[in-house]
């Protein structure tokens, strides 16, 4: 058995996984966002001294990560996490093997593996929640390129030119260089930057763009804002259809996240099975 673990910006999960990535028990909290990386961290501490008798442990942290060091580079939703050595500091802690992921790098894998991308060569995966994320595998193994990588909620909107009218009453709401996840995340929607529809369309222009950049036989799209429904799912399929290159249009499936709040947990325990072994 392999426990996976999610630090995310709104809640904190363990789970004990099979090593076919089959949750045989999970616990949830809601983070505590405003007590810091200390508060989480002592959330995280009772959370995972539930479980026992696990060979290692899988985090997938909400934000960027150096893998080879188990070390978290930023959060972009809580303070103090900047350059800590988040695998040392388990390790010290529960005394086993642990590895370190990006949360969307391990959702990634768990839905190209056993979610709803297995099968498939070239699997974009991106969620939008509190942030937005994003991972790419292919042959069912995760792309990280130098260390991370698909990170589509920091790609950014350009600025319209002043003489070009039409652009700028389309774009009316978009301030310079704002980032896919300032105008489309769960925290924009909770801030009243957009409703759900407007968040859902600028998200699937960003989407368009990855695909004509990648042409993946399918994207897997997951995170709680994914599942307000018709009003969401309505205007990002009509989006993306409309702005993808058109002859990639027919190439690709646009599905839900099969997984559901598990993802994460599912994927941080494959990693933990997998780079365990010699």
């Amino acid at each position: 058995m392999y426990l996976g673990v999610e630090i995310g910006g709104t809640k904190l999960q363990a789970g004990v996984c099979d090593r076919h990535g089959r949750v045989r028990q999970v616990a949830r909290v809601a983070v505590e966002r405003e007590l810091g990386r200390d508060g989480i961290l002592r959330q995280l501490e009772r959370l995972v001294g539930q479980h026992r008798r696990v060979n290692a442990i899988g985090v997938g942290f909400g934000g960027p990560v150096d893998v080879e060091r188990g070390r978290v580079l930023k959060s972009h939703h809580v303070a103090g996490w900047s350059g800590f050595e988040l695998r040392r500091w388990c390790e010290k802690r529960f005394g086993l093997p642990v590895v370190v992921e990006n949360d969307s790098n391990c959702a990634t894998l768990a839905e190209a593996r056993v979610g709803a991308g297995r099968g498939k060569r070239v699997v974009l995966y991106t969620n939008i929640g509190t942030g937005i994320g994003g991972g790419l595998a292919v042959d069912g193994e995760l792309y990280t390129g130098r260390f991370g990588a698909m990170e589509i909620g920091h790609t950014r909107y350009c600025q319209p030119s002043r003489h070009d009218t039409t652009l700028k009453r389309s774009l009316q709401s978009c301030v310079m260089g704002a980032t896919v996840e300032s105008l489309a995340s769960g925290l924009a929607i909770e801030r009243g930057v957009s409703t759900v529809e407007e968040a859902a369309r600028w998200y699937g222009a960003a989407i368009a763009n990855a695909i004509t950049l990648l042409n993946p036989d399918v994207v897997v799209v997951g995170g709680g804002v994914s599942l307000a429904g018709a009003k969401f799912w309505r205007p990002l399929r009509e989006t993306v259809r409309r702005q993808v290159f058109p002859p990639f249009r027919n190439n690709f499936k646009l599905v839900p996240a099969a997984l559901g709040e598990t993802v994460v947990v599912v994927g941080a325990a494959l990693l933990a099975m997998e780079r365990r072994r010699p």
